[in-house]
C-alpha cells in the first residue's frame, strides 16, 4: 500500500483511518483540552474566574473553588448550602466525581478544624521525608541553619572540604524541604533558599546544612498555621477568605550583602491574616547588589508590594470591593522614608525603575 504524501517513513498504514475525537490521557494536548472543558462547565453554573488567580472561580452566593488538575476544592458559608449541593450536583452529571466531606488531608496538608478556627500542618509529610533520607531517630536542633556557617565560602575552602556531594541525593532532599517551606513552614523558607543556590555543585557542607533542616524540622513537626475562626469561611474545605473589615499585616526585612559570591541580598517578607497565620511569604536573593542596608530593605519592601496587589486583588475578587491599602512594617527608617517621599538623590538614583513602581 503506497504512503501518502507527507506519511513518517515505515509507518504501517491501516486500511481504515480513524480520527482521534478524545483527548488521552497523556498526550501534550489533554490538559489544556481538560481546562477548556472544566473551564466552560463552571462558567455555564454561573462561576466567574479570579483575576488574582485563574484557578479559583467564584459564585455570588460565595460559593468557591479552586482547580489543582482534576482535584477539585469547594468552600461556601453555611447559609449557601443548599447551593453548594445543586453545584456539587450539576458537577456529577457532566462527571465521575467522588465527594471526599470535609477536607482533613490536601496534597500533605493536614487541615484540623475546631472552635478556635482551623490550623494547617505537615506532620505527617515531615515524618515521611526523616524516615525517606535516615533522619528518622536523629536527635532535633533549634534553628534551621546555623548562623556560624558561610555556605557561599565552600568552593574556597580547598582541603577543609571533605568532598562534594552526590547531585542527585542534595536535589531530593532539598525538594523535599521546599514544599515543606512552601507549603505550611515559612520559617524555614530562608534556609531553603539560601541552601538551593548550591544544587548545581553541592558539597558535604551543604548537605550537612540541608541535615540540620531536617533535625530542625524533627522537634519542630507539630508546628502549625492557625487561622482563628473570625473572618475565616469553612465549608466543605479549607476556605480561608479573610473578612471585609480584616486586614493582612505585612512585614519585610533584608540583611546586606551577606553572600560574599556577589554581595547580594538575601530579602524576604511575610503576609499575616489578622494577626493570624502566615497566609503568604518569600525568601530569595534579591536581582540587584544593594550599596547599603536602606538599599537592601527598600528593595524587600518593593518585592513584597508586588505580592501585596495580589493579594489585595484575591480578596476584591472574593468580597466583591477595594479593601484598603496595606501597612508596610520595616525596620529600616532611610527606607520607610525613601518609600514615603520617592524623593530619588544621587545615593539612590542607580536602583533600577522597576523597584519605584512596584
Amino acid at each position: 500500500m503506497t504512503l501518502p504524501e507527507g506519511w513518517p517513513e515505515g509507518f504501517n498504514a491501516p486500511k481504515i483511518v480513524v480520527r482521534l475525537r478524545k483527548a488521552l490521557y497523556g498526550l501534550k494536548q489533554a490538559p489544556r483540552l481538560w481546562h477548556n472543558n472544566i473551564n466552560a462547565c463552571l462558567h455555564s453554573l454561573g462561576f466567574t474566574q479570579s483575576a488574582a488567580d485563574p484557578n479559583l472561580y467564584l459564585r455570588s452566593e460565595g460559593i468557591l473553588i479552586l482547580l489543582y488538575v482534576d482535584d477539585i476544592s469547594m468552600s461556601y458559608p453555611e447559609a449557601t448550602t443548599k447551593a453548594a449541593i445543586e453545584v456539587k450536583a450539576k458537577l456529577s452529571e457532566k462527571y465521575k466525581i467522588t465527594n471526599l466531606g470535609p477536607a482533613s488531608l490536601c496534597f500533605g496538608i493536614e487541615i484540623n478544624r475546631d472552635d478556635t478556627g482551623i490550623s494547617l500542618g505537615q506532620n505527617t509529610y515531615i515524618a515521611t521525608i526523616l524516615r525517606r533520607f535516615g533522619m528518622k531517630h536523629t536527635h532535633g536542633a533549634s534553628t534551621p541553619m546555623d548562623p556560624n556557617v558561610k555556605l557561599d565560602l565552600a568552593e574556597d575552602w580547598g582541603e577543609k572540604e571533605l568532598e562534594q556531594e552526590d547531585i542527585t541525593d542534595n536535589r531530593a532532599v532539598m525538594g523535599s524541604l521546599m514544599y515543606a517551606a512552601l507549603a505550611t513552614r515559612p520559617d524555614i523558607s530562608g534556609a531553603v533558599a539560601a541552601l538551593s543556590r548550591d544544587n548545581s555543585r553541592p558539597f558535604t557542607s551543604h548537605m550537612t546544612a540541608a541535615k540540620r533542616v531536617l533535625q530542625y524540622l524533627k522537634s519542630t513537626a507539630d508546628f502549625r498555621l492557625h487561622f482563628n475562626s473570625d473572618g475565616i469561611g469553612i465549608g466543605i474545605s479549607i476556605g480561608i477568605g479573610i473578612g471585609i473589615d480584616n486586614r493582612l499585616v505585612r512585614y519585610s526585612d533584608s540583611d546586606w550583602a551577606d553572600d560574599s559570591a556577589d554581595r547580594k541580598s538575601q530579602g524576604g517578607h511575610v503576609f499575616l491574616a489578622n494577626n493570624g497565620g502566615a497566609v503568604s511569604w518569600q525568601s530569595r536573593k534579591q536581582g540587584l547588589v544593594a550599596m547599603s542596608t536602606l538599599e537592601a530593605e527598600f528593595i524587600a519592601c518593593s518585592e513584597a508590594s508586588r505580592d501585596a496587589k495580589s493579594l489585595l486583588q484575591l480578596q476584591k475578587d472574593i468580597h466583591g470591593k477595594d479593601l484598603p491599602p496595606l501597612p508596610i512594617d520595616c525596620d529600616n527608617q532611610g527606607a520607610l522614608a525613601l518609600i514615603t517621599t520617592g524623593i530619588i538623590k544621587a545615593r539612590t538614583k542607580h536602583i533600577d525603575v522597576s523597584y519605584h513602581n512596584s
